[in-house]
Parts: structure tokens; sequence; C-alpha cells
């Protein structure tokens, strides 16, 4: 990290300081909202979450050798503080400073679904010819993309920076610290329908990213997204990417490799190439587009734009395949919501042998979460042999997959599941995983491993 004085940070966050004057002058070397992360002159920001509150944690920063803290409550103590209203606003603010202080390019993602996947592929790219600092994981709250900010240094040449949402005014807070001077939006689905209310209030609240877009910035959207097309009609500063050819870069000559990915050609404005990413489904194919158009906006050719795509691996939990015992497993349980579902589902469809499906609950949907629940065993019914469903929503994707046809089977829960699977699993067979955060499937991942 690139220090700086403890001063800068009181002026940084707009707090009130306390403690030894001289300590303003001295440099922070860290900044963290762990307090077990804590080393030598760091500074602590103590932030209130659902089950813990930071603040009970002070004393045990200070003990780890903190510089100071940033705190709601006065603290009695002689150690320097910086007194705030609100310390997440405060850890943003200092976030936005630490941004300034370097002259990186910067990549912003949102979207409903594949922002994860897209900033893998798109630092995957970026990689065969910059320094690239991307999201760890999926750390895109408001907590998440302060801290990979944070992870900044001075050879880094780009940042890519994942950026979530499930409320209005959430994306905006986390441009305001990025000032992307590229704006990628994946697609507009139904995740977080339930807060957003519609398709147009996702897309108003993905969409509030562009407003801290740099002025010479840019911002590239799926073509084939209806709702994302109507900012390539409304602005001037929007490329468009997708398999129709009316885009500004789109494939053509699709392939599916199977379970080993796709292969496809670009084309550009100013060229065409073949390319390959080395995992599968027809939605991947959107993801290597939007990183071809990373790499062309920062001026990569396309020898090394296909070498990118073709290094791209898999993150835990985010479609990753293994085969042990006989059966080949479909890890894909970090999250879910309509749309991956039914990408999940088409990669599925790829396998050999039998194909089994593990489908648990779609969170966050809204008064529509049945109908989802619903259309989703209906499609399973068509992708899968055998639909195994857990969770209270669970029941109907069961519902949908028996109307349809399936061999379907329910259980309440993750425990009865695991107690019969074995049952229903056999030896050739390919067993996709996936289902809302909140299920933890992969309990089931690992049983069917073991």
């Amino acid at each position: 990290m690139k220090e700086f004085l403890l001063s800068q940070a009181v002026g940084a966050v707009h707090g009130t300081y306390h403690g030894d004057g001289a300590a303003l002058l001295k440099r922070v070397r860290g900044v963290v909202i762990d307090n077990r992360k804590v080393e030598p002159d760091f500074l602590f920001v103590p932030i209130k979450g659902e089950r813990f509150d930071g603040h009970d944690f002070i004393p045990s920063a200070y003990e780890a050798g903190a510089l100071a803290c940033i705190t709601e409550r006065e603290l009695q103590t002689e150690r320097p503080y910086i007194l705030v209203k609100d310390s997440l606003s405060a850890f943003q603010s200092l976030a936005e400073f630490y941004k300034g202080l370097f002259d990186v390019k910067t990549i912003g993602i949102t979207g409903s679904v594949g922002k994860t996947t897209t900033k893998e592929l798109i630092s995957s790219v970026l990689s065969q010819k910059y320094g690239v600092l991307k999201s760890e994981g999926n750390l895109n709250n408001q907590t998440g993309v302060p801290l990979t900010v944070f992870r900044l240094e001075d050879h880094h040449d780009v940042a890519v920076v994942e950026m979530g949402t499930n409320h209005f005014g959430e994306i905006r807070n986390l441009a305001k610290i990025a000032r992307p001077d590229f704006c990628f939006l994946t697609n507009i689905g139904e995740a977080h329908i339930e807060h957003l209310g519609s398709k147009e209030g996702i897309l108003k609240a993905k969409s509030e990213m562009l407003e801290y877009i740099k002025p010479d910035g840019r911002v590239f959207v799926n073509g084939d997204d209806p709702y994302l097309r109507t900012l390539k009609e409304a602005r001037t500063d929007v490329t468009a990417f997708g398999k129709d050819p009316q885009n500004d870069i789109y494939a053509e000559k699709i392939k599916s490799k199977g379970l080993d990915g796709t292969d496809f050609v670009i084309h550009t404005p100013d060229t065409e190439f073949p390319a390959h990413v080395p995992s599968p489904g027809g939605h991947m194919v959107y993801n290597a587009l939007a990183a071809a158009a990373a790499g062309l906006a920062l001026g990569m050719g396309p020898d090394e734009i296909a070498l990118g795509l073709a290094a791209y691996k898999t993150i835990a939990g985010r479609m990753c395949i293994e085969t042990r015992n006989g059966i080949t497993v479909l890890n894909d349980v970090y999250n879910a919501n309509p749309g991956s579902m039914r990408a999940a589902l088409d990669v599925l469809a790829y396998a050999e042998g039998g194909r089994v499906c593990v489908l648990g609950d779609m969170l966050e949907l809204g008064e529509k979460a049945e109908q989802y629940h619903r259309e989703l065993g209906a499609y399973a019914a068509r992708r899968a042999d055998r639909v195994l469903c857990v969770g209270t929503l669970a029941k109907h994707i069961y519902t949908g997959a028996k109307e349809a046809g399936a061999e379907a089977f329910c259980f309440g829960t993750q425990d009865e599941l695991l107690a019969k699977i074995r049952g229903l699993v056999r030896e050739g067979d390919a067993v996709l995983v996936k289902a809302s955060r909140g299920m933890r499937l992969e309990k089931t991942v690992e049983f069917l491993l073991k």
C-alpha cells in the first residue's frame, strides 16, 4: 500500500482528530476493517454489521499496533482517533482519496449476471500486457470495493473493479470511489428484483455507475440485451458487444467444445480473429467479448487478447468442473438467479452420460419468486435426467419439473438431500450443484467429491 499521512486521512474523512498532534505527521501503512489484520501503524476502521459492531474491537486494534482508529464513538483513550458520524461513509471517503493518489486506468463492471466471470476474463486478457489489480472473489459491495482500492500499488497499470448492488444508490457510492474510465454492463436480469422493483429499476440502479465515468471514458454494454440496448440508443459513448452482427464487436462461427469450452471468431470494426474460452456455455461468449472489448480499448492486439482468453481460469464456486469417483461435478454454488440458473443448466446439457441437477432456493426475487422457481423447474426438465430440489422455495422447482415430466425429487433440507443423494447419483453422471449463496450447497459438492 502507498503510505500517506494521518493528517491526510483526517481531511479525507472530514473527521475530528483526538490525540497527540505529533501523530498527525506519522504515515499510515495500511487500512483495514478487520481487527485481526491490524499491523503496526495501520488505520483501523470499525464497521457496524448485522452480527458484530467493529467498535467493540477497537482495544484489540490498538494492542496490535494501530496508529489510529476511525470511530463513531468518543473514546476514553489517549491514543489517536478520528471521530466521524458514520464509519462506513468515512471508509469509503478514505478509499476515494486513496484512489486519487494513482494514475491508473479503471474498469468498472456491473450487471445482473456474469460480473465476476467478466471481471476474471478482463483481468486475464489485460494481464498479458499490463499490471492488473482486480477485485478478489466477489468483493463488490460497500466495503469490498474500498478494500480493493486499498490494494492499489504503484506497479499497477489497470484496476478492474466489480460493483454489485441490491438497493438504489449503492452503485453510485462505489463509482464515486472508483471513478471508472470504462464502464461495462453485462446484462439486466431478475437478480435483486425484490428490492429494485422491476428490470427497469435494475437498469436504473446499474446505470448509476455512469454518473462518475471519466470525461473521456467509454461505456460497453451487451447489445443483445434489450434493456442495455437503450443505453446505446441514448448515448454517444457506448460500444455494444454481442452475438448479433449489428453490434460493434460480435462473435460468429460459435462452436461448443462441450465441457472444454467454446471456439468462436471475434469481429471488431477493424479486424477479426479466432478465440477460445476454456469454460463451457454460450453465455461465456458474452463475457469473452467484454474482455476483448477491454483489451481493444487499452491498445492490445488480437494475439494478446486471444492468449488472455485462453488463459482464463475459473474461481471457486463459479462453474468449477471436477471429476472424482466416476462422477463429474459442476460446482456453481456461489450464487443464483433465474438467468444464471438457466445458463448453468445449458452447460449441464453439454455433458455426456447421465445429467443430474441439484437446485436450491433463489433468494431476493420478490413476489414472483414462486413463478420464477416453477419456470426454472420446467427448464431443468429439458436439460437434466434427474432434478433434485432442496429448500423452501425449491419445492416450486420440483413442481415445475414434475409437471414437465421430469424425474424429480424434493428435500426440505440439505441434510435430507445428503442422506439420499448417493442412491440418486450414479457412476458416469454429471451433477450440477447451484443455488443462492445462503443455501450453502458447497456442503453437497464436498460430499459428492469425497
